[in-house]
């Protein structure tokens, strides 16, 4: 019995309009949202933020590139209603991005397959779901496949251009709109060298509408700079070891496993009608996935209307639509970090959301600005962002946690300095105060590197420390503390 199409667009709403809240009114820990709030506001200001503008240390090092659109939006709703301001925007881009994905599924596969795709990636897309530029990338290269599967279902290029203004607006909001364009030259190169979808005449459009694409990355005031964030972004990794820059692992992102078994099982099972672009662009991107935990969600994105349609063309060969739903919701709970019903349970909403007591301290901001402390402050890298927003400009950090806000020799300085203290105390030396996270007590944090015997400790609570330096300006302060 076929199910009416009204009901299975309120399933994909509820599904949506579920998930996307689920998924964005919770806490998170998130060191670099108060970053781009910093700069969200400069940017609201008139200074788009070109140099580390936050920083005494390194106050004029260049930035290459910055979300500056992403910011500046993410700052306006900060400013509008706090932290449930950010959520509802992270809410609307994932909301978004969800539903543009099912678009693009249900181009060419039927509506159970789509919804059975979209349920199944949702898992992949959970690690991810955190307040920060790539939401607008989520959105974005769903659109991007969106177009490509427009190009697919008319066998012409025109829907193409339609692929240029995006990439040019996604250049403002994050970096990944470098990719969206190397989708579309990916697409458009393999059909026009092997076509599969397009006659040659229309390939050759489409590899012309490709470059323009390619030229549409530079549209934001930071034109080339992001290729070069880019670039150096990859060098980090030689550098220190980035979350987000390692390799996916068990049990944490299992959904992206089983999201790939199943892309290749269902790839296999109906491999008529698979055409040499769409095997490149999945390969790629199952690549990137498996290289960088942070591309993780590209594959469920770029190939949900691939699986989708051949999950169609497995169920005119007698595969049940049942079959189909209850083996979706099965991976789905398989794939989860956590029980399903926890998700409900974690609801959260507001400053206290973005602000977990556990890693952010109110009561240390109002101290600082109660006893007046200020100018250059040694912090611990995960802090930087949270105090430029808090304090700035009475207050210049020492470090945050956008490595490429800095030259590298000043990591590599910190990291030699942990293990030697004559090397700290020279480290150290322009600051009278240090601000540091108790929680994350690693080699670029500062913990347990500031001897008693030259330095007070003034404020305590489970998130951070303050300590000052006993001979420095605020020396007074930890006569009066202790």
């Amino acid at each position: 019995m076929a199910v009416p199409r009204a009901l299975w667009r309120a399933a994909v709403v509820l599904l949506v309009a579920g998930a996307a809240a689920a998924l964005s009114f919770r806490a998170v820990y998130e060191p670099d949202l108060w970053y781009h709030l910093a700069q969200g506001r400069e940017n609201l200001a008139g200074h788009i933020v070109r140099e580390n503008t936050f920083s005494f240390n390194y106050p004029d090092y260049r930035q290459h590139y910055a979300a500056w659109l992403f910011d500046a939006g993410m700052y306006r709703a900060w400013a509008i209603s706090g932290g449930a301001g950010v959520q509802t925007i992270q809410a609307l881009f994932l909301a978004a991005a969800f539903l543009l994905v099912y678009r693009s599924a249900r181009q060419r596969g039927p509506a159970v397959a789509a919804f059975a795709v979209l349920l199944i990636g949702i898992g992949i897309i959970e690690p991810r779901a955190i307040p920060r530029p790539h939401l607008a990338s989520f959105a974005a290269l769903a659109a991007c496949m969106v177009i490509i599967e427009k190009v697919v279902a008319k066998g012409r290029a025109s829907p193409l251009w339609w692929a240029v203004p995006l990439v040019a607006i996604w250049s403002n909001l994050h970096v990944e709109a470098a990719f969206g364009a190397f989708v579309v030259a990916v697409f458009a190169t393999v059909e026009l060298v092997r076509p599969g979808a397009l006659p040659r005449r229309e390939g050759k459009l489409a590899v012309g509408i490709a470059a323009l694409c390619a030229l549409a990355t530079f549209v934001n005031p930071y034109g080339v700079g992001i290729w070069q964030y880019l670039i150096e972004n990859r060098a980090v990794t030689g550098l220190l070891e980035i979350a987000e820059l390692q390799p996916p692992y068990l049990p944490s992102y299992r959904a992206f496993f089983l999201y790939l078994i199943v892309t290749g099982v269902v790839i296999a099972l109906a491999p008529r009608g698979i055409r040499v672009w769409e095997l490149v662009i999945v390969g790629l991107a199952a690549a990137l996935g498996l290289r960088y935990l942070r591309l993780t969600p590209l594959v469920f994105i770029v190939s949900a209307p691939i699986v989708a349609r051949q999950l169609g063309e497995l169920m005119t060969r007698g595969l049940d639509r049942r079959a189909i739903v209850v083996t979706a919701i099965a991976l789905a709970i398989a794939g989860a970090r956590l029980p399903i019903t926890a998700y409900g349970s974690f609801w959260q909403e507001g400053d206290a959301a973005m602000e977990p007591p556990t890693f952010f301290s109110p009561g240390a901001i109002d101290f600082i600005r109660r006893e007046g402390l200020r100018g250059p402050v040694f912090n611990s890298n995960n802090l930087g962002g949270y105090l430029a927003f808090k304090l700035y400009p009475d207050v210049r950090i020492f470090q945050d946690s956008r490595f490429q806000s800095y030259p590298p020799e000043h990591f590599q300085r910190i990291l030699r300095a942990s293990a030697s203290p004559d090397e700290w105390r020279t480290l150290v030396a322009p600051v009278d105060w240090a601000v540091l996270s108790l929680p994350r007590p690693d080699a670029l944090s500062g913990v347990g590197r500031f001897p008693a015997a030259e330095w007070a400790s003034v404020f305590r609570d489970d998130a951070i420390e303050i300590v000052v330096r006993r001979s420095g300006k605020f020396g007074t302060l930890a006569k009066k503390t202790e």
